[in-house]
Formats: structure tokens, C-alpha cells, sequence
């Protein structure tokens, strides 16, 4: 079967890395071609390359939704998919998802639209919200299927009147490795993986560790791997608190090593998906402290895989003082994690629901693709 994947930029972060594990988990099985919105060179575009995954770039393609830049990348999108002979396209992120399926009905290609995180939470400024849905339910019939990475995910989806046979609830997966974390080494390190931008809560962090130290507990070294438009900003804030535990990493490349050297791994969000995140911190066995909200109650079970918190930077340094205070705690938590990971979150599990996806998709075109096709 040949697979062409649309996805709007190759930066780090977590919709690349599931189209990597996806590819790599089904290369033996499917062609894929992946489109990188952007420049010739990315992260992910080096790591597919290291796959012998085929890649092109569409150079129009970015978060902006200009009438020209969307057009010229529908164009693109149509002739390389044609070119390529693909059986299925499966769209990845707003902006691709947009292209990908106006391009998919163009050319005759079912659609497979993965939902990484819709736009139109709460949690988003009101303007965005409104074209968000909007977009999202004018393109909803133009999706064979959809794929959601959270039951919560799933509700949203089933709101823009999607039929219920066409959406799918499949965890991302992430493939396995030998590094492991050692919870209980005391003293602990904390570290978060996660871009340096408004959705991601740094500054609470940074405050919780400031509530710390006024509470006469030394606040531990702190890893920030990561980078992104508020790195300068967060590193002033952090200079300015006198919390010289902090180490601002940048973007790095071997996520796995500094999660195994750490002992609790932390993700504070305005809104999240499915954060990948935070399966690689389980996968490494590492407990969890993170934002309760949906995206993330789908992985982490409150008290047994991690603590969940409040974005209230009182509560968040007092479950960090709990969890840095008893190495056990951490030790029985990042055991649980370690587990859940292995029972749901692996690449292999996530491959093979995906490649069902692709085999109805390509088998069964839906209504709107039957009537382009008379």
C-alpha cells in the first residue's frame, strides 16, 4: 500500500514524532512518502531519511492560512500524491489537515485525518476558536476516517457531526529502548521536555520552584530541554527568581538519555491532545507530574502513575515537595508508569490499529470520494 503523510512543519515536537514511529513501525508493510510543509532540511525529515522514507518538501505550507499559500500547497500536495499512485493520505496538524483533505478530494485519494488537538478549546483566544471550528466543520465529510489520540478528542470530533463508525480513538506509540530511570536516586532531578511557548506553562514551574525555596525546601536541579519564542523571556524570569538549579538545555536530540537521568518528569499545559511527551517519560519509568486535564487523564492516572495538579503554582509546589520528599513515592509511581507504557503505548500497538485504518480506508471509499469518482 503506498501512504502519502501531510504534515505542516518537521520541527520537534509531537506530531513529528509520530509520524516517525508510524513510519517506522509500518516500512515494511506500506510506501510512505511524507510532505514537510517548509524548507528542504528538518529534524524530521533527517530522521525519515535515516529510515530511507522517502520525503518532499511544500514550501508554501506553514501555520499560515493565507488564500495563496493554502492554494499553492493544495497544488503541490495533488501533484505529488497523484505522481506517487497513493492508495491513502493521512493528514497530520490544522494546517496540513486543512490542505490534505481539500488536496485528497482533488485527487481522488481517501483521507485519514489524524487529531493531535483541535483548536476551538476553551483555552484558545475566542477569534482562533471560531475559525477553528468553523474550518473543522466545513472539511468534517472530507475525511474517509478519523484517527483521535484521546477518548476526549473522540467527543470533540463526534460534535462536528462526524458519524461515530468513522472516528477511532488510537494512543500514540512510541517505539521501546533500553534506557531506564532510577526514581528513588536520591537527590532527585526534575526535568520537562516540552516547547518553549504560551501552551506549555514554564512560568509555573519557575514559580512553583520560587515557592519552594521561600518554603525552606531547596529546590532541585532542573532540567528545561526545549526551546522555543518564550526562551529568552523564561530565562530572564529564572535569572530574576535566583534559581540557578535551572539549566536551560535548548532543543536536543537524545530526549531518552536526560529522561534516564532524571527522577521526575513534569509537564504543566494550557490544553493538550495526547501528549507524546509524556509517554517517553514512561517508557524511561519516570513518574509523572503534570496538568489534570483530559489529554493527559488519558495516560496518567492520578496517584498511580504521577500526581496530577491544578495550574495553581501553590498546589504544583506542593505536590513537587511531596514527590521530592519521598523516593519511594517516586520509585512505586515511575513503576506504574513503566507498566502502563508497555500495556498501551507502544509503537507496535499504535501501528497496527493505524494500518486497519489504512486498509478500510483504502478499501471502502467513503460517500464523498464515490461521488467524485461517477
Amino acid at each position: 500500500m503506498r501512504v502519502v503523510l501531510v504534515i505542516t512543519k518537521g520541527e520537534l515536537g509531537g506530531a513529528q514524532t509520530h509520524v516517525l514511529e508510524l513510519c517506522r513501525a509500518l516500512r515494511d508493510r506500506c510506501e510512505f512518502l511524507v510532505l514537510i510543509g517548509g524548507g528542504r532540511q528538518s529534524p524530521l525529515r533527517d530522521a525519515l531519511a535515516s529510515l530511507n522514507i522517502a520525503t518532499e518538501s511544500i514550501e508554501p505550507l506553514s501555520n499560515s492560512l493565507s488564500p495563496r499559500a493554502v492554494t499553492a500547497s493544495i497544488h503541490q500536495v495533488v501533484q505529488h500524491a497523484r505522481s506517487w499512485g497513493a492508495d491513502v493520505m493521512h493528514v497530520h496538524s490544522a494546517v496540513a489537515a486543512v490542505v490534505g483533505r481539500i488536496a485528497g478530494r482533488i485527487a481522488r485519494i481517501p483521507v485519514v485525518y489524524t487529531v493531535h488537538g483541535f483548536a476551538f478549546k476553551p483555552q484558545f483566544p475566542m477569534l482562533r476558536r471560531v475559525v477553528a471550528y468553523s474550518g473543522e466543520r466545513l472539511l468534517a465529510s472530507f475525511s474517509k476516517h478519523v484517527i483521535c489520540v484521546s477518548p476526549a478528542e473522540r467527543e470533540l470530533t463526534l460534535r462536528l457531526g462526524v458519524p461515530p463508525a468513522n472516528v477511532s480513538v488510537i494512543a500514540n506509540g512510541i517505539s521501546d529502548n533500553s534506557l531506564r530511570a532510577d526514581p528513588s536516586r536520591e537527590p532527585p532531578t526534575l526535568v520537562m521536555v516540552a516547547r518553549m511557548a504560551v501552551q506549555k506553562r514554564h512560568d509555573l514551574l519557575l514559580e512553583a520552584l520560587r515557592l519552594l525555596r521561600e518554603r525552606g525546601v531547596n529546590p532541585p536541579r532542573t532540567l528545561l530541554a526545549g526551546d522555543g519564542p518564550l526562551g529568552g523571556e523564561l530565562r530572564e524570569a529564572a535569572k530574576a527568581a535566583e534559581l540557578s538549579c535551572v539549566d536551560f538545555c535548548g532543543d536536543i536530540t537524545n530526549v531518552p538519555d536526560i529522561l534516564s537521568r532524571s527522577q521526575l518528569f513534569v509537564l504543566l499545559s494550557r490544553y493538550e491532545g495526547h501528549p507524546i511527551s509524556v509517554i517517553e517519560a514512561m517508557r524511561a519509568g519516570l513518574p509523572i507530574l503534570a496538568s489534570d486535564m483530559p489529554g493527559i487523564r488519558a495516560l496518567v492516572t492520578d496517584g498511580v502513575e504521577g500526581l496530577l495538579t491544578s495550574d495553581e503554582p501553590g498546589e504544583i509546589a506542593h505536590a513537587l515537595q511531596r514527590l521530592l520528599g519521598d523516593p519511594g513515592l517516586r520509585g512505586r509511581l515511575g513503576a506504574a508508569a513503566r507498566r502502563r507504557y508497555e500495556l498501551e503505548f507502544s509503537a507496535s500497538n499504535m501501528a497496527e490499529q493505524v494500518a486497519a485504518v489504512y486498509g478500510d480506508a483504502a478499501r471502502k471509499p467513503g460517500r464523498l470520494f464515490q461521488e467524485l469518482v461517477r
